[in-house]
This record gives structure tokens, C-alpha cells and sequence, in this order.
């Protein structure tokens, strides 16, 4: 492959970056995205995230090394740039100026367009969607390989990883995870459609939103997304012993339910048994927040839960001006 020593390249300084600051570890006991931005920081590589006319980002190398992150598109393409501008800093390359070409190459690279970019491409794909990402998260949320092949599950996973949805598809095709006539069918489905068949009949204002849905396999993790962002939290009840979800901290942190109903299931030998809880919600605010809810005994105000469901809201969206991980990873003086 003509491609095949900057895809390398990028591979391998991706794995670098990795390794030097424990970024799997600290994904998997946080159970959050990967810092995207917080390494930039940590690399003491400058960041603005200010409006830009028709490009994504761009990397300066001098007279003053610095990358600058449009705050024109979502959270999700501001971090893809991220990776991007960060993998030619991590190389070395001379500065890149990135317009939304960069959302649509080929994961495998092309003569259209430079070896240094095809390298920083590579490094966005794996330092932002490490194959070991996609099997931690596939393991915890109970994903087999033929579910990579479900757009709903795809979708989730994008959303967990913090990279679009066409981002994700062309990444689990880069490794090997799925293959060429899946990433055609999973491209042919509009996001627009997943999203309205998660939220099963409710409307949305627009289809710029995401739509997460939560289950116990989330404890404990922090989900971030946006204001307008809708949640679908489906957890088993024990209903028939009389444990009820309570759900008054959702409510308490400003979300407004739009569904709350109990899906009981068909098969036989279940009467009495657990039932589904679905309870979708909605917040409208920009907040940082833990929300915890207990499945407990409403009659018995002292009595210990059966079980809970603890995760963190990061509901501020996407980023302007100086970075969020300045307050989490100082700049070196």
C-alpha cells in the first residue's frame, strides 16, 4: 500500500501519546471520553476555539507554536479536529490549514492529497478511536461484532467515544471491525432516522440534538454532550417486590420527563418479575452535574436501595475561547 508508512506513522505516534499519559487507565476507571483537549494542554501546545470561515482548524508551528479549533460545528467535529491538528504537532509537520475535507476522506488515504496529512489523519482515527476504545466499550455494554453492525448501536458507541457517527463508522472499518458493504449500510442510514426511532415517537424542536440512551451498563460514567441533548434511561425494576426508580433528582438538576412508563415483558414465566423502566428527559441548561437514583421501597423512607445508578452530566457542550482543560491540566510554565 502506497499509504502504508504515514498511516504508520500516525498509528504509532497516536500509541505514543497513549502510553505517556495513561489515557487508557484513566479512561476505563473514569469512564469518560478520551482528553482530547486536555493532552494539547499537557503538551503545553496553545489552543483558541474561535469562529473560522469555512475551515475546521488549523496547526501553527511558528513563530509561536498553537492550534485554533472552529466553534462553528459541534462538540463531536471540534474534537475530531482536535486529534487531527495534535497528530501534526506530535510529528513534527510543518502547519496545516484543514477545511471539511477533513470529515470525509478515505480512512485508507489517498493520492489526492499530502503523506503529512494522510499521517495526521491516522493519528485523529487512533488517538481518538483506539481499536482497544471500541472493544472496551463493545465488553461493558455487551456489543457482540455483529451488533457493530446496527446503526442504533453505532450511533451509541459515537456518542460514548465523543466522534461522529460517520467518524465512528469509518474507524471500526480501519480496524477491521466491521467491513466495507457494513460501512455502506450503516453510511445509507440518515442519523436523523436513528434518533427518531430512539425516541419512539417523540419529537424533537430539530434533529441537531443527540439522543443517549443510558442503561445500568452507564454507572458511573460521564456523559457529555449538550443542553439539548434528550436521554432515554432504560433500567430494570423490581416492581412486583414494590422497588420503584426514583426519579426526583432528575427532576431536582432541571430536566423535564417526556416519557416515564413500565415495558413489561411477553415471556412467559415473568409475572411479577422485573419490568423495563423507560424514562426520557430533557435539561435546557448548561451544567456540570452528578445525578444519582436509587430503586428503592416508597413506603420505606429509611430503607437501603436495591440498587443504584450514579453517572455525570457535562451538558456544556462544545468549546470557545480558552479550553475547559485549562482549569483540569494547568499550563507548564
Amino acid at each position: 500500500m502506497k499509504n502504508r508508512r504515514p498511516i504508520l506513522e500516525g498509528v504509532k505516534a497516536a500509541a505514543h501519546l497513549h502510553q505517556e499519559f495513561d489515557i487508557r487507565q484513566q479512561v476505563e476507571s473514569q469512564w469518560t471520553r478520551i482528553d482530547v483537549f486536555g493532552t494539547i494542554v499537557r503538551e503545553n501546545i496553545p489552543l483558541l476555539f474561535r469562529p473560522l470561515d469555512n475551515l475546521l482548524g488549523a496547526y501553527l508551528p511558528r513563530p509561536n507554536q498553537g492550534i485554533i479549533i472552529t466553534t462553528q460545528r459541534p462538540l463531536s467535529v471540534q474534537r475530531f479536529t482536535g486529534s487531527h491538528e495534535l497528530g501534526h504537532a506530535a510529528m513534527g509537520h510543518e502547519g496545516s490549514i484543514d477545511d471539511e475535507s477533513l470529515l470525509t476522506r478515505s480512512p485508507f488515504g489517498s493520492k489526492t492529497y499530502e503523506p503529512f496529512e494522510i499521517a495526521a489523519d491516522s493519528f485523529a482515527t487512533h488517538f481518538l478511536l483506539p481499536r482497544w476504545l471500541f472493544v472496551v466499550q463493545a465488553a461493558r455494554h455487551k456489543w457482540s461484532r455483529q451488533d457493530l453492525a446496527d446503526p442504533r448501536v453505532v450511533y451509541q458507541l459515537s456518542l460514548r467515544a465523543g466522534a461522529s457517527y460517520q467518524a465512528t463508522c469509518m474507524a471500526l472499518l480501519r480496524h477491521e471491525l466491521i467491513d466495507q458493504a457494513t460501512l455502506s449500510r450503516l453510511f445509507a442510514v440518515e442519523v436523523k432516522k436513528i434518533k427518531q426511532l430512539l425516541l419512539d415517537g417523540h419529537n424533537l424542536e430539530t434533529w441537531h440534538p443527540d439522543v443517549w440512551v443510558l442503561t445500568e451498563a452507564d454507572e458511573g460514567t460521564v456523559i457529555e454532550g449538550d443542553s439539548r441533548d434528550a436521554f432515554i434511561l432504560r433500567l430494570k425494576e423490581t416492581s412486583g417486590a414494590g422497588y420503584l426508580w426514583n426519579v426526583d433528582q432528575l427532576k431536582e438538576a432541571g430536566f423535564v420527563l417526556f416519557r416515564d412508563e413500565r415495558l413489561i415483558s411477553d415471556a412467559e414465566g415473568d409475572v411479577g418479575g422485573p419490568v423495563e423502566r423507560v424514562v426520557g428527559a430533557r435539561s435546557d441548561l448548561s451544567q456540570l452535574r452528578q445525578i444519582a437514583l436509587h430503586q428503592t421501597r416508597p413506603w420505606q423512607k429509611n430503607g437501603p436501595p436495591l440498587s443504584s445508578f450514579s453517572f455525570t452530566f457535562d451538558l456544556r457542550g462544545k468549546e470557545s475561547g480558552r479550553p475547559r482543560a485549562e482549569r483540569r491540566h494547568p499550563v507548564a510554565a
